[in-house]
């Protein structure tokens, strides 16, 4: 073969080469955003044979007449309380830890570290049937405790009191994530600025709040992210534990996505659903680039 014939190949692989990721996005992102978005202006259910188009019918009849603000509400509340208690848990037993650390000889860290993260053995299903079976009215260990002190048992995961257990599974499910996160950081930090804050008599407050968070922040950052993204699309808690009820209690928008397109199977507004449940999490990776990108400025 020629030296152009060579040329003229090896130009050619390069160019399939360099058009794999341009097909890679079209397969995974951009054609099933656009079918979300195609369906999502029609009435489609399979089973009366319904395929029209509706324009913003889905949406007006979402946020009139479905509940869609409180879906919205519900699935913020989630994942304000979820991420919050999580993160100061996590941060408490990260520095618990290396306070244990830095005062034992032997290693009392290394089997407090193991029972923080003892709930991430369980994979969220069995967490959430083990929970469930907790708090249930007639044969639950939380029930059982509550007799034995002499109180009145409680139907938990009937009541209104249902949403907020499942946060807090959720809450000792992932708080064992944000811990090895932020142990990490702080483990990752140089010891040398909060021996020069010791010297110039800062106490332990002054010490964590101007030298240590300060530098532990673009951590912080990267956990907050990642723990707001997925707890914002959670399903499998609220799922197994109480189905979105009772009635729509714990209903947040994955729920409602779930229930439209698989129990209602109204696939064009369940398309809709996609859509608003897709916002948030765009807002939150563009702020996180912008820190990320201010950081680095």
């Amino acid at each position: 073969m020629t030296t152009a014939g060579m040329g003229s190949r090896n130009r050619a692989v390069v160019a399939v080469l360099l058009a794999l990721p341009l097909v890679y996005l079209l397969l995974v992102y951009i054609y099933p955003i656009g079918q979300l978005l195609y369906l999502s202006f029609r009435d489609l259910e399979p089973a009366y044979d319904t395929d029209e188009f509706i324009g913003l019918g889905n949406f007006f009849e979402i946020f009139g007449r479905s509940g869609g603000w409180g879906h919205v509400l519900r699935s913020f509340l989630y994942t304000g309380i979820c991420v919050s208690a999580s993160f100061v848990l996590g941060l408490a037993f990260a520095l618990l830890t290396t306070a244990v650390e830095e005062a034992f000889a032997w290693p009392l860290h290394t089997a407090l570290r193991q029972v923080i993260i003892t709930p991430m053995i369980f994979i969220p299903a069995a967490a959430g049937v083990m929970w469930t079976f907790a708090y249930t009215e007639h044969y639950g260990w939380v029930n059982h405790l509550l007799a034995l002190l002499g109180l009145s048992t409680y139907p938990w995961l009937v009541s209104s009191a249902a949403f907020y257990l499942v946060m807090l599974t959720d809450i000792w499910g992932w708080t064992p994530f944000m811990y090895l996160i932020l142990l990490a950081g702080l483990q990752s930090l140089p010891r040398e600025p909060l021996e020069a804050a010791r010297v110039d008599g800062a106490g332990t407050w002054e010490s964590f709040w101007h030298v240590v968070l300060p530098m532990l922040r673009p951590v912080i950052l990267i956990a907050l992210t990642i723990k707001t993204l997925d707890t914002y699309r959670a399903f499998d808690y609220l799922w197994i534990m109480t189905q979105g009820g009772p009635g729509t209690i714990s209903t947040t928008l994955t729920i409602a996505t779930y229930k439209t397109a698989f129990m209602e199977l109204k696939l064009g507004k369940a398309s809709a659903y996609g859509l608003v449940t897709m916002i948030f999490p765009l807002v939150v990776v563009n702020v996180y680039l912008a820190f990320a990108q201010r950081r680095e400025a």
